[in-house]
C-alpha cells in the first residue's frame, strides 16, 4: 500500500501525463483530473503529455504512458484500475471510456466528487490531499446503462455517472454513448404501412382473417423479411455512428394469425416464436458484412412468454419489460405473494429466456406515466430489483422515467442520480448517496426537511398498489400525507440558503400543489384560477408536459373539468421520436 500526497496548502510535486497520441477521451479525462483536483485542493497540477522529461512523481492517465502503464485485456469494456505503481499513480481502462470512468471514480472515492444534475455538483476542499492506494479495480454490473430521463440525457451528468445511453449527448471526448437506431418499436418503420399496405395487405397482421392496418408484420411472409432487410441495410449506411438497430413488435397486441404464423407460434409455445425466427433470419443475413451490429428486439406483452426452442443468435438483444407489474414492492416478493399475478410471469419469463439469449435486457419503469407529478419514489425497491436483475444474468438495463422535452419534477433528479450509481454497481448505499444528493442540491437545512419528505414519500408508495397508470384517488395517496408533505416543504422554503435552492424546492413542490388540486372539490371557489396558476408556475420551470405525450393545454383542461384529472374527454397525445 502506498503513500502519495497529491497536494498541500495550494501546492502539488505531481504531473498528470499521458500518451502523447492519446485519444480525445483519454486526453479530456485527464484534463478533468486537472479541473477537479484544482477544486479541491486549488494545486494548479501541470498536465501535459509524455513527449516532455518526466520531472517528480504522476500520475498517469491511460494506456502505454512513457511506456509503462499497462494495456488491460482483463476488464470488462468499460472497466478500470486505479493503482500506486511505485511513486506514480496510473488510471487506465479496457477502453478510453473505461479510462474516463477511472478517473470520475479517483475524484469520488478521494475528493468526495458527486454529479447530481447537470447543474449541481460537489467536491470537498482539501488542504491535504494524502491518499493510500494500492489497486482498485471497478467494472459495471451491466454493459448497458440507462436512466431515461430527460435532464439525465446531459453528456456531463451521464459521463460522469457513467451512464452510456444512446439517447444522453455524450460526445466523443466524454466517451461516447452505445448508440441505437430506432430503440424502440419499429416493425412500422422496417416496412411502412404507407408504402405497402394497399398494394400488399398480405404484409400485416391477419386478425380474424382478415388483414389489418395499425398492426404488426406478417412475419414468415418471406417478401416482408426482404424488404425488412433492405430497409436495415440501409439503416445502417446511413448511420454509422449507430452500433444497435431495432428489429422490434409496434405498440399494439395485433400480431399475424395467419396459417404460417400460428404453426409457428404453435410450434414454439409462444408468439415470440415468430419474432425470434425472423429477427434471427435478418440476423444471418448482415452477419457477413456487419459482425460487430447487434440487433434489438422486444419480449413484449403478447411475447413475453420465451419460446420453447428458439435461441436468440448473439448479437441479438432481447429486451423484456416490466410494463404490467406493480412497484410497491420489489418483483420476487410480489410474485411469491401472487403466484399468479403480474409479477410472478414476469419473473418467471425472465428466468426462462436466459436459455434463449445471450443478451437479456430489461426496460423497467420508475415513474407514473398517468401524472408525471404524482409521487412514484421506490428507491429501495428499485434496488432489491435492480440486484435482482444482475443476479440473474440481465445484461442492460433501462430505467424509464419522465422523458418529456421540459423534463419534470416528483424528484426526477434524485430518481436518475441514484439509479445511475445502482447500474454500475447494484450493492450501492443508496442512503448514503441519497443523503449527499439532498444536501448537495438543496443545502444541509433544507434537506432535513426534504430527506423527511422523501422518506415519507418512499413510505407511502409501498403502502398500497403503485403503478405506472395511477390518478391521485390511488388508495396511497392521503389526505394526512400531503398535509404532512405540505409541511414538509414548506419548512424547507423557510430555510432554504439561497434563491437557486429556493428554485429547486419550488419545482419540486409541484407535486404537492398537483395532487392538492387535482383532489380538490369541482365546486371550491377560485379552483380554476389556482389550476391555471399551477400550469403557469410549471412552465415557468421549463416543463412541457405533465401527462405522458399530452400538451400542457390539454392537461389543464383534465384538471379543470374533472376531479382526480380523470376526463380525458377530447384528449390527444402528441407523439415525437426518440431515436
Amino acid at each position: 500500500m502506498g503513500l502519495y500526497r497529491i497536494a498541500a496548502n495550494g501546492e502539488s510535486n505531481f504531473h498528470i501525463v499521458n500518451h502523447q497520441y492519446s485519444d480525445e477521451t483519454v486526453r479530456y479525462a485527464a484534463s478533468e483530473l486537472q479541473k477537479y483536483l484544482l477544486k479541491a485542493t486549488n494545486a494548479a497540477i501541470p498536465y501535459y503529455s509524455d513527449r516532455c522529461p518526466m520531472r517528480g512523481p504522476e500520475i498517469r492517465i491511460g494506456e502505454n504512458v512513457r511506456g509503462e502503464t499497462a494495456v488491460e485485456t482483463d476488464l470488462d469494456t468499460e472497466g478500470f484500475y486505479i493503482r500506486g505503481q511505485g511513486e506514480h499513480i496510473t488510471i487506465t481502462g479496457k477502453t478510453s471510456r473505461g479510462v474516463l470512468y477511472g478517473v470520475y471514480r479517483f475524484l469520488e472515492i478521494f475528493c468526495n466528487f458527486r454529479s447530481f444534475t447537470k447543474d449541481a455538483e460537489q467536491i470537498d476542499t482539501i488542504d491535504v490531499l494524502e491518499i493510500e492506494l494500492d489497486e482498485i479495480k471497478d467494472e459495471p454490473a451491466f454493459e448497458f446503462r440507462d436512466a431515461y430521463f430527460r435532464n439525465a440525457f446531459d453528456g456531463g451528468f451521464a459521463s460522469k455517472n457513467r451512464l452510456n445511453s444512446g439517447l444522453c449527448d455524450i460526445s466523443k471526448a466524454k466517451g461516447g454513448r452505445v448508440k441505437w437506431y430506432n430503440f424502440h418499436h419499429s416493425f412500422c418503420d422496417l416496412v411502412p404501412e404507407s408504402l405497402y399496405f394497399d398494394g400488399h395487405p398480405e404484409y400485416y397482421s391477419e386478425v380474424d382473417g382478415k388483414r389489418v392496418p395499425n398492426s404488426q408484420l406478417c412475419l414468415t411472409n418471406p417478401e416482408v423479411l426482404k424488404i425488412a432487410e433492405n430497409t436495415l441495410r440501409r439503416w445502417i449506411k446511413e448511420n454509422p455512428e449507430c452500433t444497435v438497430f431495432s428489429v422490434a413488435q409496434n405498440d399494439n397486441m395485433l400480431r399475424c394469425t395467419c396459417p404460417g404464423c400460428s404453426q409457428l407460434e404453435k410450434e414454439e409455445g409462444s408468439p415470440a416464436g415468430p419474432i425470434i425466427h425472423f429477427v434471427n433470419k435478418l440476423s444471418d443475413a448482415i452477419n457477413a458484412d456487419y459482425p460487430d451490429i447487434l440487433l434489438h428486439t422486444f419480449a413484449y406483452q403478447y411475447s413475453l412468454p420465451a419460446p420453447k426452442k428458439a435461441v436468440a443468435r448473439d448479437n441479438v438483444i432481447v429486451r423484456l419489460c416490466s410494463i404490467d407489474c406493480r412497484y410497491d414492492k420489489s418483483f420476487e416478493t410480489l410474485a411469491k405473494q401472487n403466484p399468479d399475478g403480474s409479477e410472478a410471469v414476469f419473473v418467471n419469463a425472465l428466468n426462462d429466456w436466459k436459455s434463449h439469449a445471450t443478451r437479456l435486457y430489461v426496460w423497467d419503469y420508475a415513474v407514473n406515466f398517468e401524472n408525471y407529478l404524482q409521487p412514484f419514489i421506490h428507491l429501495h425497491t428499485l434496488k432489491e430489483n435492480i440486484r435482482f436483475f444482475k443476479h440473474i444474468g440481465i445484461k442492460g438495463l433501462l430505467e424509464q422515467g419522465n422523458f418529456a422535452y421540459g423534463g419534470g419534477a416528483a424528484f426526477d433528479d434524485l430518481k436518475a442520480f441514484v439509479i445511475s450509481r445502482l447500474l454500475w454497481n447494484p450493492e450501492a448505499d443508496i442512503d448514503k448517496e441519497m443523503s449527499l444528493f439532498l444536501d448537495g442540491v438543496y443545502g444541509n437545512a433544507a434537506g432535513k426537511f426534504i430527506k423527511e419528505y422523501v422518506a415519507l414519500a418512499e413510505k407511502t408508495c409501498s403502502s398500497a398498489p403503485l403503478s405506472i397508470y395511477q390518478n391521485p384517488d390511488a388508495k396511497y395517496i392521503t389526505d394526512e400525507f400531503i398535509e404532512k408533505a405540505d409541511l414538509l416543504f414548506n419548512k424547507a422554503m423557510q430555510v432554504a440558503e439561497s434563491d437557486e435552492t429556493r428554485k429547486r424546492l419550488d419545482r419540486e413542490y409541484l407535486s404537492v400543489r398537483f395532487l392538492k388540486l387535482a383532489r380538490m372539490e369541482l365546486n371550491v371557489p377560485g379552483r380554476t384560477e389556482l389550476i391555471e396558476k399551477f400550469i403557469y408556475d410549471v412552465k415557468k420551470h421549463g416543463m412541457t408536459e405533465i401527462m405522458e405525450r399530452a400538451s400542457l393545454a390539454v392537461s389543464k383542461q383534465c384538471m379543470i373539468n374533472s376531479r382526480y384529472a380523470t376526463d380525458h374527454t377530447g384528449e390527444y397525445r402528441v407523439y415525437y421520436i426518440m431515436q
